[in-house]
């Protein structure tokens, strides 16, 4: 059953209503006894806790993860090849500029989080709230959410303001802090929330942040940073506390049945409902998978879809990875389904021509394209039912986001060891995870570092490919104009559906939103845009 946690009331305070029946002071001079001021606030767990979660709000909001940030960003990888479909795909496709959509939604929402964090981390005191530990639990949420918002800020846009204080209204042109600044605010927010968060959360409390995913997103930050002994340190302390499904049990990772489960890091709560408002910031609206707009395949999705290049379905193939690969691809292999568990030809088409006209089905769709009929199943919900069943919107999609599994805890440990000219320290971790999909070990391989290297890179694109990290890495590691550039070594445009290619020192990341910048002056826009 899904816990409350997801259902909750995310209003940071109650809105007033002023009745104006006349001009007389007495009137106009009214004091709201519903409404909460600046002076009273945090002085109950209940209001702090419905503060803590509309922190929470605009994460999974649609205009966040809940949709726009995978529209904008997350489908920039090598992993995918976008249909156009106007200003909708223009930066999933390499081809945005300031103007388009998607820039602008996740930029706000990050920092609408970030003030309510502030606002609790400065006002929440021992003398309103006297429990120690309860009090810390709720603060070192504020602390981990905030370093969450400005991790994506940082790697999303680069240099942006650094804001750890409540709205100053005769100070708001704020410029944009150096990286390393951002990056060090992060740390210092994750150590605090390390040191207040429970280790654990049960109940209605069930998916909160705990201090182990503070230190893995503090283990993931510094290895981003190339600080490699301190991730290190970080990430080994995590080993042994989770620990990973078993191989048949791979897709309970991004279904919506066994959440919150042993692999479990950190996942974002979401939970189908039909009570649907684009966008807004209201409780019991917004957090439920709209995202599977973006994942569904063609004739599905309200927009055109996607396909997955062939370079992951061989990596796959070639490594013998049938389960991974089934749980992550449906292409007409054997077994193959698509929605609800029906066949896959049956459900997507196959390779017959079809008469002149619309394609009916998204084989034909791809076929038609000059691409291979590969799509995704991480996160689409074809789980939950049928093609029918599952809303075009995705709004019965409840699917919680896993933002850290333990999976991917071990392949940052093991590239943190190699990068620290470790590789035969790192090939245990990498082994965990290969075993765990059945597959042969790299200990045995006595790999040198590049080697290790090389499989790292391969490991965590079958191990995580379609869960938001695949450009993120390319970008890290140097490697995204290799991949995505005008000679990539798929040896095939991977954005081809679109002819986007990609640009350094312009695509790394997204463009500062134009509005943003007319409202601050004091804001510069990225290179390249």
């Amino acid at each position: 059953m899904k816990n409350i946690f997801k259902s909750r009331n995310l209003a940071l305070a109650l809105s007033s209503i002023v009745l104006f029946g006349s001009c007389s002071d007495d009137v106009l001079d009214q004091e709201n006894n519903n409404a909460t001021s600046t002076e009273n606030f945090g002085t109950s767990v209940a209001q702090v806790k419905a503060a803590v979660n509309g922190a929470f709000h605009p994460i999974t909001d649609t205009f966040f993860w809940g949709r726009i940030v995978h529209t904008g960003a997350l489908l920039r990888s090598d992993e995918f090849n976008i249909f156009p479909f106007g200003s909708n795909t223009a930066m999933s496709t390499l081809q945005g500029n300031p103007g388009d959509r998607w820039a602008l939604e996740p930029f706000q929402q990050l920092y609408k989080s970030i003030a309510r964090c502030n606002n609790i981390i400065i006002n929440i005191n021992e003398e309103d709230i006297a429990d120690e530990e309860i009090r810390n639990s709720l603060i070192g949420q504020a602390y981990f959410l905030r370093a969450f918002d400005y991790w994506y800020l940082l790697n999303l846009y680069g240099s942006v303001p650094l804001i750890t204080t409540l709205p100053d209204l005769d100070n708001l042109l704020v410029d944009q802090a150096e990286p390393s600044a951002v990056w060090a605010q992060i740390i210092a927010d994750l150590e605090m929330a390390e040191g207040m968060l429970p280790d654990s959360w049960s109940g209605d409390d069930l998916g909160r942040p705990t201090a182990g995913a503070a230190t893995a997103l503090k283990g993931k930050s510094y290895l981003y940073m190339k600080e490699y002994p301190l991730a290190i340190t970080a990430l080994q302390s995590l080993v042994g506390k989770y620990s990973l499904l078993p191989g048949s049990f791979y897709g309970d990772n991004f279904s919506s049945t066994n959440e919150n489960n042993q692999e479990s890091v950190f996942e974002l709560q979401f939970l189908g409902q039909t009570t649907f408002i684009w966008g807004t910031d209201i409780p019991g609206t917004g957090t439920m998978g709209n995202y599977h707009i973006d994942y569904a395949p063609p004739v599905k999705s309200p927009d055109k879809g996607h396909v997955i290049n062939p370079w992951l379905k061989d990596l796959f193939n070639d490594n013998n990875d049938v389960i991974r690969r089934n749980e992550t691809l449906t292409y007409n292999y054997a077994g193959a389904t698509g929605y609800g568990g029906v066949d896959f030809v049956t459900d997507m088409g196959d390779e017959t021509p079809e008469p002149e006209g619309e394609p009916s089905d998204a084989v034909t769709i791809a076929i038609d394209a000059g691409v291979e009929p590969i799509f995704s199943r991480k996160y689409t919900g074809m789980e939950l039912g049928t093609r029918e069943q599952v809303d075009l919107l995705g709004t019965n999609v409840g699917n919680n986001w896993r933002i850290i599994r333990y999976a991917d805890v071990l392949l940052m440990l093991a590239e943190a060891l190699n990068e620290n000219n470790q590789p035969d320290l790192a090939g245990p971790f990498v082994d965990q995870v290969r075993l765990r999909a059945e597959l042969s070990t790299v200990s045995d391989l006595s790999l040198d570092q590049t080697a290790m290297r090389q499989a790292i890179i391969d490991e965590r694109a079958m191990e995580l490919a379609g869960e938001g990290h695949r450009f993120f890495d390319l970008v890290r590691w140097g490697l995204a104009d290799d991949y995505m550039g005008a000679t990539s070594l798929h040896g095939a445009n991977p954005k081809s559906l679109s002819g986007g290619i990609f640009q350094e020192n312009k695509h790394e990341l997204v463009w500062i939103p134009g509005s943003e910048i007319d409202a601050n002056p004091n804001l510069k826009q990225n290179p390249g845009y």
